[in-house]
């Protein structure tokens, strides 16, 4: 997938208009208090898709954003939001004279991991087949409100907490968020599915049960009766992600979740989470991570 697709990067947002940002963290940018006359240039309005190497919340307030994610299309209109997650592959179609709304881009692992695994990994599983919710009025108010907190936090350029301050900001938003996209996934799931959405789903289901144990996809395909390389490319195409990637995804959460808790040793998680030794679970944890376990801990 990677060779053709430009990877738009956090990076890449600073460079548009109207945006407030700390360097390879965090990326706001709103037009809800200019005037309709000036031009719209301040979203990533691109003539081509491209992949998502961030996080990213658009939250419309007034007007229309064609967007497509993942080969769907979607019309972002009042009081509805769209979630974008590291890897998608996404493009900006159109944005309406008088839209008005604000974006937040983060780098993948912005947000402190403290919630549980599979409450997390639900939220993600459920934004492979949606991508776009709406909001009652009182959500509404909520959200503009934890943006404005956000905005203005990240201009106390002198605070000392600053980013843990805007980490807890943005989790906050993304735990108002979790259980609209939730509910949305459940009055879905009363409707059929395909059958490679049937195999997704259950794949990721058996994953929720194993992961601490299991990390082969062969083990997954044999629960479900099928051969690896048909599990793989069925994985693939409903989430343009790998099996594989989804079972370490799981694991690293896990992993990080119980480094920053401080309650286990290194050795001890790795042998939770079934490393053979911690060495192994060192190279890891790097792989995925980018940073030693004992990196990870003091980050």
């Amino acid at each position: 997938m990677g060779h053709n697709i430009f990877l738009l990067d956090i990076s890449h947002l600073t460079e548009m208009d109207m945006v407030s940002f700390i360097e390879g963290e965090i990326v706001l940018s709103d037009n809800m208090e200019i005037p309709f006359s000036e031009p719209l240039e301040q979203l990533p309005q691109n003539d081509f898709p491209v992949q998502a190497g961030m996080s990213m919340v658009l939250f419309c307030l007034q007007g229309e954003l064609h967007v497509r994610i993942s080969l769907k299309e979607y019309t972002l209109r009042p009081d509805m939001f769209c979630v974008i997650i590291t890897g998608m592959i996404f493009e900006v179609l159109s944005i309406s004279n008088d839209f008005r709304g604000f974006m937040i881009a983060t780098r993948t692992n912005f947000m402190p991991v403290t919630e549980k695994t599979t409450q997390v990994m639900s939220f993600y599983k459920c934004l492979q087949s949606r991508h776009c919710f709406g909001l009652e009025e009182k959500e509404v108010m909520a959200f503009v409100g934890v943006y404005h907190s956000i905005k203005a936090t990240l201009q106390e350029l002198d605070h000392p907490y600053r980013i843990p301050m805007l980490q807890s900001y943005v989790q906050i938003l993304y735990y108002r968020m979790l259980p609209i996209v939730l509910k949305e996934e459940e009055s879905r799931s009363k409707y059929s599915h395909t059958r490679q959405e049937e195999i997704f789903q259950r794949f990721i289901g058996e994953v929720e049960k194993h992961y601490r144990k299991e990390r082969s996809v062969k083990f997954y395909a044999d629960l479900l009766c099928i051969s690896p390389k048909y599990l793989s490319t069925v994985i693939y195409k409903i989430s343009q992600q790998l099996a594989g990637e989804w079972i370490d995804a799981y694991v690293i959460l896990e992993a990080k979740t119980l480094l920053k808790s401080g309650r286990l040793t290194i050795q001890q998680i790795s042998e939770q989470l079934n490393f053979s030794n911690q060495s192994f679970f060192g190279k890891f944890f790097k792989r995925c991570a980018g940073m030693s376990p004992k990196e990870y801990i003091n980050s």
